[in-house]
């Protein structure tokens, strides 16, 4: 093998498939990253079985062939590499890759590419296909919700609905629930679900780069692919069955309280540096169009927030675990939201005033 590329190209194809090597493998070729060439272009991979990623970069290939190059050591010295033209060469028959930035050159120890796992390109003639920036916020919204528990599976993936032109995206660790509804460019010929690892739609949200590229899904039985630029993830589907998460949005509600997003989250920050202490509960009583946050510590004292609101419906009260408010609070846009509430022991819900297409549940602390 023997290609010439730059700097800039090679960097950015091995931070892209970094974020799949393997941390913990008792495989060695999994903490790799495959090179190999086709149509000047070098194809890097890397997975961890669970997570695979693909992107290509263009070189001028001299001479075919693939290696596998260990990722930490590769990574760092490319990053330290001068802005010159870079060749990367492999005599037959050995393992030693050489990476030659003129007048130095450095040479490495390399795995044989014919152990590292196939990384499958999924063909499938229906897929799904999206705007990026509903992309990006679709995930942004929802993934915060999942648990980071793994000995609970099904609550660290997102559930993904796709139906006619249609999709949904619905997060819960059961303490609290994300829903998001969004357009697809291209609908699929059956209605399609599957429940995604969170960490994989945060790694391809942290991919996308153009805010108006096209996102293409390709699902299937056990697997999804995402496509977009000249990078390919796939991944793993995670079994079994998500909660149904029509039964426990209420349908009504007692009190409406109308606020704006920025003052609400500021005074939940605030209030919630002294809930830190104890359980991060803070409580919120709603009277007199009056909204009064409070929280309090044993050891540093207590906070009292007040905020003006819009009050439709009965006075009330209720606590939640400031973090689950200060989350959902961070990942809406809209400059008000709605808060319904339907007395101290049933859940909260927040919707953002300027759109329908988000709805965040979050269940109350007892206090007493």
């Amino acid at each position: 093998m023997q290609v010439l590329c730059t700097r800039e190209n090679l960097l950015y194809g091995v931070q892209v498939v970094q974020r799949a090597v393997s941390s913990k493998t008792t495989m060695p070729v999994l903490s790799g990253i495959l090179l190999r060439t086709a149509n000047n272009r070098l194809l890097l991979t890397a997975t961890d079985l669970e997570l695979g990623i693909n992107v290509s970069v263009p070189v001028q290939v001299m001479e075919e062939g693939s290696t596998v190059i260990q990722s930490k050591f590769f990574s760092e010295l490319v990053r330290r590499l001068p802005d010159t033209p870079i060749e990367i060469s492999m005599e037959p028959g050995t393992k030693s890759v050489t990476i030659n930035y003129s007048p130095s050159k450095t040479s490495i120890n390399s795995m044989d590419p014919e152990e590292f796992p196939v990384v499958p390109e999924l063909e499938n003639s229906s897929c799904i296909s999206l705007n990026s920036s509903t992309f990006k916020s679709m995930v942004k919204q929802t993934t915060f919700a999942t648990a980071p528990d793994e000995n609970r599976p099904i609550f660290t993936g997102v559930l993904l609905l796709v139906d006619q032109r249609e999709i949904k995206m619905v997060a819960t660790d059961t303490h609290r629930l994300a829903f998001r509804t969004g357009v697809v460019e291209s609908p699929l010929d059956e209605p399609w679900q599957a429940i995604i690892p969170g960490k994989t739609l945060n790694e391809v949200s942290k991919l996308i780069k153009e805010e108006d590229e096209i996102i293409t899904i390709v699902p299937t039985n056990n697997q999804v692919m995402f496509k977009f630029g000249e990078i390919s993830l796939i991944s793993r589907l995670i079994d079994g069955q998500f909660p149904n998460h029509t039964q426990v949005i209420p349908k009504s509600c007692k009190t409406k309280v109308r606020v704006g997003t920025k003052a609400l989250l500021d005074s939940v920050e605030r209030a919630s540096l002294l809930a830190r202490e104890g359980s991060n509960v803070i409580k919120l009583v709603i009277q007199d169009n009056t909204l009064v946050i409070t929280s309090n510590s044993p050891d540093l004292g207590k906070a009292h927030e007040e905020l003006s609101i819009e009050i439709d419906g009965e006075e009330t009260q209720i606590a939640f675990n400031s973090r689950y408010l200060i989350d959902a609070l961070k990942a809406i846009d809209s400059e008000e939201i709605m808060l319904e509430l339907s007395g101290s022991l049933s859940p909260g819900v927040i919707r953002p005033m300027e759109t329908n297409n988000y709805l965040y549940l979050i269940l109350p602390v007892r206090t007493n």
